[in-house]
C-alpha cells in the first residue's frame, strides 16, 4: 500500500496535493502518510491475533511527535533508548506502563527518571547495568521490572555493522551465563525479573535467523 501517488501529473499524499502542503508550511518539510502507517500497523498487529502481546513502536526509528501520537492512538506502546525519547512518548499519549526502556547507554540519572515516571520495563543489556539499576531503584525505594537481553549467538546474515546477536558482538548477555544472571536478578529486592529479550540485527532478508533465535530463547524460558 502507498499513500503517495500521482493524480493528473501531480504528486499527492493521502489525497492531498503535496504542492498545496508545501505552499502552506514551506519547504523543506517531511511528509508522512497516516493511512499507510495505520494500514501497516493493522497488518502487523493482525499477525498476533489470539495472542496476548504489546506492540511497542521504536521511537528511534522516527521521533516525529505526530507519528508517535498516531501509533499511541492505535494502542501501541513505545520502545525508547533515552530520557528524551521517554518524555516524547509520554507527551504523545503513550502510557508509562507500556514503555520499554532499551538501549546500551542508560545513565543513572536516566534510570532514576524512568523509575520516577513508572516506566513499565527495562531491557537489561549487561551484568553491570543490572547491578546499577538495582542500586538506583533501591535508593528510590522502588522495584524495577526488567527483562534480560540474551545474545543467542545467531548470525542474522545482514551487514556486519548491524548484526547484534552473534557471540562476538558486544550486545546482550552471553547465552551460557543468562541462567545464572537471571537467578541473581530474581533474588534482588529492587528488581522484578519477568522475562528475556533478544535482538539479532537490522534489515534482515530471511526468516530463518529469527526462527533460530526464538528457538534458543524458548529453550531458555
Amino acid at each position: 500500500m502507498s499513500g503517495f501517488f500521482y493524480r493528473d501529473g501531480e504528486l499527492c499524499a493521502d489525497n492531498m496535493p503535496v504542492a498545496d502542503i508545501a505552499a502552506e508550511v514551506g519547504t523543506p518539510f517531511y511528509c508522512y502518510s497516516a493511512s499507510v502507517l495505520k494500514h501497516n500497523y493493522a497488518e502487523f498487529a493482525g499477525a498476533f491475533d489470539g495472542l496476548v502481546v504489546d506492540i511497542c513502536y521504536a521511537v528511534k526509528a522516527n521521533s516525529n511527535q505526530a507519528v508517535i501520537s498516531l501509533f499511541a492512538a492505535l494502542g501501541a506502546g513505545a520502545d525508547v533508548v533515552s530520557e528524551g525519547e521517554l518524555r516524547r512518548a509520554l507527551a504523545a499519549g503513550v502510557s508509562a506502563e507500556k514503555i520499554v526502556y532499551s538501549g546500551v547507554g542508560k545513565s543513572r540519572g536516566e534510570m532514576a527518571v524512568a523509575l520516577d515516571l513508572e516506566c513499565g520495563q527495562f531491557n537489561i543489556e549487561s551484568e553491570p547495568e543490572l547491578a546499577t539499576l538495582a542500586e538506583v531503584a533501591a535508593g528510590l525505594g522502588k522495584a524495577a521490572t526488567v527483562v534480560l537481553r540474551v545474545n543467542p549467538d545467531v548470525d542474522a546474515d545482514t551487514h556486519h555493522k548491524i548484526s547484534t546477536g552473534r557471540a562476538g558482538d558486544k550486545f546482550g548477555i552471553e547465552l551460557d551465563r543468562i541462567a545464572d544472571v537471571y537467578a541473581r536478578a530474581d533474588a534482588m529486592d529492587a528488581i522484578n525479573a519477568c522475562g528475556l529479550a533478544v535482538h539479532i540485527g537490522s534489515q534482515l532478508t530471511r526468516l530463518d535467523p529469527f526462527r533460530d533465535a526464538f528457538e534458543k530463547i524458548a529453550g531458555l524460558v
